[in-house]
């Protein structure tokens, strides 16, 4: 009889695995497809100024151009304001212009430019700043609908006549909503990545040559509340660069030395220190680039580049590297550097690729002949040696306004890596690269100017860029 159960008892398990299907499917987990890096749609933007050859011509207004990285094309226009110095991307889907408006018949703006991926969608929106305030530098904190600009022209308190002002405005509203005092001559600003605090560079000789003064003003920029600095300079602050961590500002001095505040007090004071034994020091460095992935600066400089390890409570200098100008006999034949003598090169520009395999550094010359000659130096960052220089081709210097202008050279590297971009103000146009061959591809002009054609051109020449961007 038990056996006889026990048969009765395998006979129903096989009835109900058999009503399960006639073939056995075993337990798969998926794989899901593997989707497109949305960094390969990466856009490189240029801002461009429509400026005048003499100080007695008008300006027309600036311009945007959107570079798509992986077209090598130039894939949307669009016009700003009069003057535009410097932008910021406030969010993926907009970039805020900021235009200076040198002229008495133009107004200081911020211009918001709407993307639709790639393309610049809808009109452009303006917001308008205090006149004759002749704001520089623009930055988004502590939300995307907060901007802050410096304003270089702006007295905010009378009690404190050599003092100016950074005003926070509302970009959903199209209104500054608070203007902040600061030291004199608000020049940089940086924001820590957790968007909690903002960091400004006071230089005074920046707007007035040859005025001593400078310093570091700070504010919490949910209450807007100040900061305490602790710590001297020992000369002013020109660039501000932040550590991912949001732990650490780094301050570029006019003298070329960097320095550091430690931000990691809630309540303060930040203590600012000036790298010693060694001290990090490049002479004529105006910028520095953060890389954030190796956690390095990139500082340009004179004739070189120092890379400088960031990652430590007090930072370490990797490498000097030297950048030395590429022979005028390795340029195409159509160059007019091709045919001139090198003279003292100026490294002015960095860019990083996202990828952190390598890091380009660009740099120029002025030849006898008046040819501005530029070359982009390709730093390999696993030793920091030279792998490869690249010669971008010259163009006559036709227009004197560049010579001041604060970027004449700037860089951004695509996001996917694969391509790094060298926008020149003299040259009118952006020059791209091609990072897996380390060689340049193709001048992308930037749009005509209002200017009157220079001889023996039919054309007016093209506006000048200022500033470039990494996009969305």
């Amino acid at each position: 009889m038990k056996r006889f159960l026990r048969l009765s008892w395998m006979a129903f398990l096989f009835l109900i695995w058999t009503g399960c299907g006639d073939t056995f499917r075993p337990i798969i987990i998926p794989n899901p497809p593997t989707f497109p890096d949305p960094k390969a749609a990466h856009t490189v933007i240029s801002v461009n100024n429509n400026g005048p050859t003499n100080p007695n011509e008008p300006f027309g207004p600036g311009s945007v151009l959107v570079v798509d990285v992986s077209g090598d094309s130039e894939v949307s226009i669009g016009k700003v304001g009069v003057a535009p110095v410097h932008a910021v991307q406030q969010n993926a889907n907009q970039l805020l212009v900021l235009n200076q408006a040198t002229t008495s018949t133009s107004t200081a703006s911020l211009s918001k430019v709407a993307f639709n991926g790639t393309v610049i969608s809808g009109n452009i929106g303006t917001i308008t700043l205090p006149a004759n305030s002749a704001p520089n530098f623009v930055a988004v904190a502590p939300s995307d609908t907060t901007a802050y600009v410096t304003l270089p022209n702006v007295v905010p308190d009378a009690n404190f006549p050599n003092d100016n002002a950074v005003a926070a405005v509302n970009t959903t509203t199209n209104a500054v909503v608070a203007t902040i005092k600061v030291g004199n001559c608000p020049m940089a600003m940086a924001v820590t990545p957790d968007k909690s605090k903002l960091y400004v560079a006071n230089n005074s000789s920046f707007c007035n040559p040859g005025t001593p003064g400078g310093s570091i003003s700070a504010f919490n920029t949910l209450d807007r509340s100040p900061r305490t600095i602790s710590g001297p300079l020992s000369s002013p602050p020109r660039w501000l660069s932040v550590r991912s961590d949001s732990q650490r500002v780094f301050v570029l001095e006019a003298s070329g030395t960097l320095a550091w505040l430690d931000t990691t007090s809630t309540a303060g004071p930040d203590v600012l220190t000036e790298t010693t034994n060694p001290t990090i020091s490049v002479p004529g460095a105006t910028t520095m680039v953060y890389d954030g992935l190796l956690n390095r600066l990139y500082i340009p400089g004179g004739s070189e580049v120092v890379v400088v390890d960031v990652s430590q409570s007090v930072p370490s200098p990797l490498a000097t590297i030297t950048i030395t100008p590429i022979s005028p006999s390795t340029r195409g034949t159509q160059d007019p550097c091709s045919t001139t003598a090198t003279t003292s090169l100026n490294t002015v520009a960095a860019a990083a690729l996202p990828d952190g395999s390598r890091a380009y550094v660009g740099a120029y010359y002025e030849d006898a002949a008046g040819n501005i000659c530029s070359q982009v130096t390709v730093i390999n960052t696993s030793n920091n040696s030279v792998k490869a220089v690249i010669a971008v081709p010259g163009f006559p210097n036709y227009d004197a306004t560049c010579a001041t202008t604060r970027f004449r050279f700037s860089m951004a590297a695509g996001g996917d890596s694969s391509r790094v971009y060298l926008a020149g103000c003299d040259g009118g146009g952006v020059n791209d690269i091609d990072t897996s061959t380390d060689t340049f591809l193709v001048n992308l002009p930037a749009p005509f100017s209002s200017r009157p054609p220079i001889p023996p051109s039919q054309f007016a020449p093209p506006q000048n860029p200022v500033f470039l961007i990494a996009g969305p």
